[in-house]
């Protein structure tokens, strides 16, 4: 589907300003905007839970207890890896060095996913086109979720605010076991040319998980196959929810913007449109930004996605400013509470039918004139 923006002058320049203005605030404080030292030694740091958790499992000197408990934490560390270096590598946020990037986009092979397939369906299906129907994977249910009135509605969506973070939990096994393959599968239907590299990368990254997650727990702790499969099954169902809380909140709010496309245009420019389609929570909290990669202050992030997560609070105010010298709107909810609450509100909202026929026909209606 080939789709383009608005390219309104108010759109054009709001980008313009923006940019220009957060430009300057690097230059007036010779900062990068990569990352700095600080992130750095987070790098470090998350690498080095990943690595000795796992020694601490395959140990043997430790009780049930405390495998169970080095068993968390790893998989704890597998979300730090995706958050705050996964993310923006991807994004070539990291560093202006291109090879720093592309060898750190690699960390998502230690949780079993390609870097190219996951560019393709984040940086280039979601970052390009947030909330977009039949564009944005992101806001594909499947089926089981309705995250858009441009769905088709089921009765059991009704349930669906109830039932979602069962299916949440299923959402790093889906990527594991069952995305990356399906979105090969795509890319070589559509005819689009993938490197021979893409292939490779994929196989080994797939190779590699299994063998370190069952392979060698299997040969080396002795403890059968099924402790281990079902350890594995707790958590990633742990962090799948966990992992689709930190992203979904940051687009699947009550206030959410749900853009119709006509005639293969979106009616606001790029710009306009992510202020509209992203908002930021508990940007205060200091602990869980950096937890989750500065994942939560999210509209920087859209608009400047490569600029390291380190330096998003400090962008705020200036996207702000702007915003508001152009009368647009600038979304965000104080606390996490706030956001889960409003996105679980919003999946109930969208399960009721005739509410949403309702907006259907109200946003067509306020294209229209």
């Amino acid at each position: 589907m080939k789709i383009k923006y608005s390219t309104s002058p108010e759109s054009r320049n709001f980008l313009q300003q923006a940019r220009a203005e957060v430009e300057e605030h690097f230059k007036q404080r010779h900062k990068s905007p990569h990352a700095n030292v600080q992130l750095w030694l987070k790098v470090t740091g998350i690498l080095l839970v990943w690595l000795f958790s796992y020694l601490a499992i395959l140990s043997g000197i430790f009780g049930t207890a405390w495998v169970l408990a080095f068993v968390g934490i790893h998989g704890l560390s597998h979300l730090l890896i995706a958050f705050n270096i996964s993310h923006d590598a991807n994004h070539k946020a990291l560093s202006k060095s291109k090879t720093v990037n592309d060898v750190l986009s690699y960390s998502l092979g230690l949780l079993g996913l390609s870097s190219y397939f996951w560019k393709i369906a984040h940086n280039q299906e979601h970052h390009s086109y947030i909330n977009v129907h039949e564009v944005d994977s992101n806001i594909n249910g499947y089926g089981i979720l309705r995250f858009t009135p441009a769905d088709e509605h089921k009765q059991a969506f009704r349930f669906q605010h109830v039932y979602a973070m069962l299916v949440y939990g299923l959402v790093t096994l889906n990527y594991v076991l069952v995305k990356d393959f399906k979105l090969m599968y795509y890319a070589l239907r559509d005819g689009q040319k993938v490197p021979t590299t893409a292939f490779f990368e994929l196989a080994i990254v797939k190779v590699f998980y299994v063998s370190y997650i069952f392979v060698i727990p299997y040969l080396v702790l002795g403890v059968g196959f099924w402790p281990i499969l079902a350890s594995f099954l707790v958590v990633q169902f742990c962090i799948g929810i966990l992992l689709s809380i930190v992203f979904q909140c940051g687009h699947f709010t009550l206030d959410a913007h749900f853009p119709e496309v006509i005639n293969g245009t979106i009616q606001d420019g790029w710009g306009i449109h992510t202020l509209k389609t992203t908002c930021d929570y508990a940007a205060s909290n200091q602990v869980f930004t950096q937890l989750v990669g500065g994942i939560n202050i999210h509209i920087p992030h859209h608009l400047f996605p490569e600029i390291c997560h380190i330096h998003y609070k400090e962008l705020v105010p200036i996207i702000q400013k702007v915003a508001t010298e152009f009368g647009l709107p600038y979304r965000n909810y104080d606390t996490i509470s706030e956001a889960v609450s409003s996105h679980l509100k919003l999946l109930k909202t969208l399960g009721e039918e005739t509410h949403i026929q309702h907006e259907v026909q109200t946003i067509s209606e306020v294209v229209e004139a």
